[in-house]
């Protein structure tokens, strides 16, 4: 197999060792006991020199400079390439927008109806049908911390697009209702951060700047990506995390204060934080990109470079702890094939 990585052709994409997956498995059973852990992954072990051969177990710490010895001494324990990185995770917020897009089309702007005066709007991200229904349904695909949102949320909830502007809502912005979302609203983890509406007014399958998705293709390390989302627009990544089969994906940890706290079974007690597995990254790919994501970004398809759906952008992943929220280099995106399965649909006719 061939990857194209910053302009370069790279042949192969050597699979982890048997012994790094096994060692990643272990530690994952066990990294979430220790606080301030916010992921682990198998992936590149310098994202600034993109070797996609270069691999090591990556663990995510909230703040790098207070690492427990109890973690060092864990990872001592393996003969395998690992490294600490600072780095959290939090779902991609919002901005204001404005335009509406008839016919409706994605990587657009969307907002629970219901919402309408809040800040919880994010990104249309695709177009798709739905499988698991008696007769297909058009759908629009987006996070369900974008339209599912909290705890109020409902089946046949109104959707619009676009969000309101400064002047309130648009005339007939109303293009859907909410009908399925997968999420751990009540479970500490879960797969997928995403949630679908019916499409009830003209739609065009296609992508705002990409056009139609072609079929659908599984991530892979030093892939490289974009996607369409309604604050930065079209941007430009390479997949960092290895893919070689779901256990080497990542598991990230995300706070989810709307919904009830649930038992950590790590730790056996009481948290608001959520844990969605089987996730992987993405890097700007710079120069011609700087940041992949934004406030409103929320909902991207993630596409490849011959228009297949890789993955749903759902969160934008921080180096700094300072506590800040905006453009991010890093990005995080659920497999586009959980997010088909957890809802029952598909993005394109190719099955």
């Amino acid at each position: 197999m061939k990857l194209f990585l910053a302009g370069i052709q790279r042949e192969g994409d050597m699979p982890a060792s048997p012994e790094m997956i096994a060692v990643k498995e272990f530690l994952e059973s066990q990294i979430f006991a220790f606080a301030g852990v916010t992921g682990i992954d198998i992936g590149m072990r310098d994202e600034e020199s993109l070797d996609p051969e270069d691999l090591a177990i990556r663990i995510f710490v909230q703040d790098a400079s207070e690492i427990s010895p109890e973690i060092n001494g864990l990872i001592a324990q393996f003969p395998v390439p690992s490294i600490i990185l600072q780095r959290r995770f939090e779902p991609i917020a919002t901005l204001p927008d404005t335009e509406p897009h008839r016919p409706v089309i994605g990587g657009t702007s969307i907002q629970a109806a219901r919402l309408a005066n809040m800040v919880a709007a994010g990104t249309l991200g695709a177009i798709g049908q739905t499988t698991a229904t008696p007769f297909p349904l058009t759908v629009g695909l987006s996070n369900h911390h974008v339209l599912a949102f909290d705890s109020n949320r409902s089946f046949g909830q109104e959707m619009i697009q676009p969000e309101p502007g400064v002047l309130g809502r648009w005339p007939n912005d109303v293009i859907g209702r909410l009908v399925n979302w997968a999420y751990p609203e009540l479970v500490f983890s879960g797969l997928a951060d995403a949630a679908i509406c019916t499409i009830e007014i003209d739609s065009l399958a296609e992508i705002l700047e990409l056009g139609a998705i072609t079929g659908r293709a599984s991530e892979s390390r030093g892939m490289l990506v974009r996607k369409r989302g309604r604050t930065t627009g079209l941007t430009f990544g390479i997949v960092t995390t290895d893919s070689t089969s779901a256990s080497t994906r990542g598991t990230y940890m995300v706070r989810c204060e709307r919904f009830p706290a649930v038992n950590n079974p790590f730790s056996n007690q009481p948290t608001v934080w959520r844990q969605l597995t089987n996730q992987f990254q993405i890097k700007a790919d710079f120069p011609q990109t700087i940041f992949f994501s934004d406030k409103g970004d929320s909902g991207s398809a993630v596409l490849d470079s011959d228009n297949r759906a890789v993955g749903l952008l759902h969160g934008s992943a921080y180096v700094e702890n300072d506590g800040s929220v905006g453009p991010a280099t890093f990005a995080i995106a659920t497999p586009i094939d959980v997010v088909e399965q957890q809802l029952g649909i598909t993005l394109t006719a190719t099955v």
